[in-house]
């Protein structure tokens, strides 16, 4: 006769090991969280505001915010920015800023590399504190 012996004990598993790079999830950044830090990262620089708002072709006042639409591919952003700015403030020196504020700090806060900037400047306002004198 054969005797049988109970089965022995399974032996605990060994714990999995971590997921190699290749095979963890990817984090992915929608357009619209691109356009919201680009937009609230224009609000730090000084002389620069608001989209002008337009009716009939024409500005009848500087925005709350900067207007911002982001295409996001891959690891790269491209946008496009329309913003205001402080009348007598040079546009050239000011939007070279704005360009380099956004590239850095969009990529400071999504890891996003910017591969471009396009600035459309919609108006020119004079500050609320200047008066207008007529001759």
């Amino acid at each position: 006769m054969t005797a049988t012996s109970p089965a022995a004990p399974a032996a605990p598993a060994a714990p999995a090991a971590p997921a190699g790079h290749d095979e963890r999830g990817r984090t992915t950044i929608a357009d619209r969280t691109v356009e919201r830090i680009a937009a609230r990262a224009v609000t730090d620089l000084d002389d620069v505001g608001g989209a002008a708002t337009r009716v009939l072709g024409l500005a009848i006042g500087p925005g709350n915010t900067a207007e911002v639409d982001a295409t996001v591919s891959g690891g790269t952003a491209v946008l496009d920015v329309r913003l205001s700015l402080a009348y007598p403030t040079p546009v050239g020196p000011a939007t070279e800023s704005a360009r380099q504020h956004l590239m850095d700090r969009v990529h400071e806060l999504t890891g996003l590399g910017v591969s471009r900037v396009n600035i459309t400047v919609t108006a020119l306002r004079r500050d609320a504190g200047e008066d207008r004198r007529v001759r």
